[in-house]
């Protein structure tokens, strides 16, 4: 991916052919004007440049990227209210990528080629979870690249080339990445509920990683300060955790003991001073523990999540996946993966079968569970408005074998899908779009 211009004037989509070589980049210049870029988009401030990160290994070619039209962005959201985090601002990516295709081929045993050549480079920036849109004509092997990702048979493994994850082989599938499947993936003699626990009942007792989460409100009173968090925690009683970065900076420190937890997403730490006022910001670090939760933790955790991808607890959570209609399966399959917390979420056409109000509804949905998980998000479809809207980042691959023939860049949405699509500008783009995927569908159908 070249240097994103900041506001560039629309240009004509390239040819369906085979990608340009890119010229070698500088990832402190791309970070800054991604950076400059939204900053300008969202009325704020343009970032400080970071400092110089160690050099990066050498760059895995990638296509040419095209220059699109900016989308305008409002300064502030009606929809994201005070307590909703945004996007975290771009910063310098970090050496290692999230995701890296270099020359990746899959031929099967009957002889048919999927994909060849396929390049691409996901980039890590701190905090901030990348959303790639993948689109292209019927059959060009956008599900063979995502499957590769989550090390699933028989489009994994590749026949040649190298699948990154986090600067590693892939070997198979992973605790790290979650898929979620057109159809709609369901135990059908699990009530809703177990069915969004079951991965937590699958890990191993005393699995903990580190985990940052964000402060939604931090307090203190009776000599302990009461933490709000964006997304549940999963510390435990007696654990240390560090607070920093809080606005009140005398509810900062490091070792803090936990002293009980409260609920999913708020827990106390001891703390001895006078009594405050909320504050906010901020992140809690610790060590978070996906195993070997109890019965009732599971079903807590899983009651949260539930509600977090809109579906009714008290109504909806004891109801089985028969008694549910598809949008409703769809957000429990949803649910099922964010529980996890995977670092990398897979989707192929989740949407496809809902009918367009549905639709737009889980779209925000999930860009408002973007916002607060950051995970990278692979998203597959074959709806150009929605790629556009929730992508920051589209692949356009070609006819079958299919590779990388584009590679964009967009501000990410601000705004509800359907205000979104009345936008002139977002017209602009999504035609620009579909001026190639036409040409490329026209050039299959005869026979190219």
């Amino acid at each position: 991916m070249s240097e994103p211009p900041t506001k560039p004037d629309a240009a004509a989509p390239p040819p369906p052919s085979a990608p340009a070589t890119a010229k070698p980049r500088d990832l402190d210049a791309e970070a800054a004007a991604l950076a400059a870029m939204e900053a300008e988009l969202l009325g704020e401030p343009a970032p400080a440049p970071a400092p110089s990160p160690t050099p990066a290994p050498p760059e895995v070619p990638a296509p040419t990227e095209a220059p699109i039209p900016s989308i305008p962005r409002a300064a502030a959201p009606a929809h994201v209210s005070a307590s909703q985090p945004r996007m975290a601002p771009l910063a310098t990516a970090k050496p290692i990528p999230v995701v890296q295709f270099d020359k990746v081929t899959k031929t099967y045993p009957s002889g048919f080629t999927a994909i060849k050549d396929v390049s691409f480079t996901i980039e890590d920036y701190p905090g901030r979870g990348e959303f790639v849109s993948i689109l292209g004509p019927s059959g060009c092997g956008k599900s063979t690249v995502i499957r590769m990702i989550a090390g699933l048979l028989p489009q994994f493994p590749q026949s040649s080339g190298t699948v990154l994850v986090d600067g590693k082989i892939v070997k198979g599938p992973g605790p790290d990445r979650g898929m979620v499947f057109q159809d709609y993936t369901s135990f059908d003699n699990r009530t809703v509920i177990d069915n969004v626990a079951f991965g937590l009942e699958c890990r191993p007792a005393g699995l903990a990683k580190v985990r940052e989460r964000r402060i939604v409100e931090a307090v203190r009173k009776n000599n302990a300060i009461t933490l709000r968090t964006s997304s549940p925690h999963l510390f435990r009683e007696g654990e240390s955790v560090m607070i920093d970065g809080v606005k009140d900076k005398h509810l900062n420190g490091e070792a803090f003991v936990v002293r009980s937890i409260m609920s999913p997403t708020e827990f106390t730490v001891e703390q001895r001073g006078p009594d405050s006022q909320p504050s906010s910001g901020g992140i809690a670090r610790g060590m978070s523990y996906g195993g070997g939760l109890s019965a009732s933790a599971r079903r807590e955790l899983a009651a949260y999540w539930i509600k977090k991808v809109g579906l009714d607890v008290d109504r909806d959570a004891h109801k089985f996946p028969s008694e549910l209609s598809g949008g409703m399966r769809q957000r429990v399959a949803i649910a099922r993966t964010l529980i996890l917390e995977p670092r990398i979420i897979l989707m192929d056409e989740p949407f496809g079968a809902l009918d367009p109000p549905t639709r737009a509804r889980m779209q925000d949905n999930l860009v408002e569970l973007w916002r607060e998980q950051s995970p990278t998000i692979f998203f597959i479809t074959h709806s150009i408005e929605e790629a556009v809207f929730l992508g920051d980042h589209i692949l356009v691959f070609s006819n079958s074998p299919g590779t990388v023939l584009q590679n964009l860049r967009v501000p990410p949405p601000d705004r509800p899908s359907l205000e979104m699509q009345r936008d002139p500008k977002f017209h602009e783009v999504v035609l620009e779009l579909r001026a190639t995927i036409d040409k490329l569908e026209s050039s299959s159908r005869a026979g190219d």
